[in-house]
């Protein structure tokens, strides 16, 4: 059997969490849409994050020892969008767009503000798998907003979470 080499667009219906990662190395701050973050361990808690090789983002979480995860809510559906379509090449997106941050406890990139929750991350492990860097971190604090629901992500959309399946 033969791997796949292309994917059928209408075969890749994952939903995923709307993250904003972000990075902080030698002053340049960038923040990065990652549509592909998760938990990657329950015990101990671990944090995965891939950065794809073209991403401004990879040079500097290849350095860095520490990272942030703001999972956005509802209402923040346009930083998603903004940090998406948006490179650190061209743009510094938190000055240019006042995306809403606020400094971290133990790590130095900032937080996106009013998240449904933030992770400050101390990296644990990089390791390369095709075109995406897999970035593991140990969550250094963790903070969740009861007051906020995160979105999730499919198919280059973004969508509120609705009821709950029972069955």
């Amino acid at each position: 059997m033969q791997p796949l080499s292309q994917i059928d667009r209408e075969a890749w219906r994952f939903i995923n969490s709307v993250s904003i990662v972000t990075v902080s190395v030698d002053g340049v701050v960038n923040a990065m849409s990652a549509e592909w973050c998760a938990p990657v361990s329950l015990k101990p808690p671990l944090i995965g994050v891939f950065v794809g090789e073209e991403r401004f983002t990879r040079p500097l979480i290849e350095r860095a020892e520490t990272f942030g995860v703001s999972l956005l809510a509802e209402d923040q559906a346009w930083i998603g969008r903004v940090c998406g379509r948006h490179s650190g090449r061209e743009v510094n997106k938190i000055a240019e767009f006042n995306l809403p941050v606020e400094p971290a406890r133990f790590i130095d990139a900032p937080l996106i503000a009013g998240a449904a929750a933030q992770f400050e991350c101390r990296v644990l492990e990089r390791r390369v798998y095709g075109s995406h860097m897999l970035v593991v971190g140990e969550p250094l604090r963790a903070v969740g907003n009861p007051e906020k629901r995160a979105i999730a992500y499919s198919r280059g959309r973004f969508y509120r979470l609705g009821e709950e399946i029972v069955g």
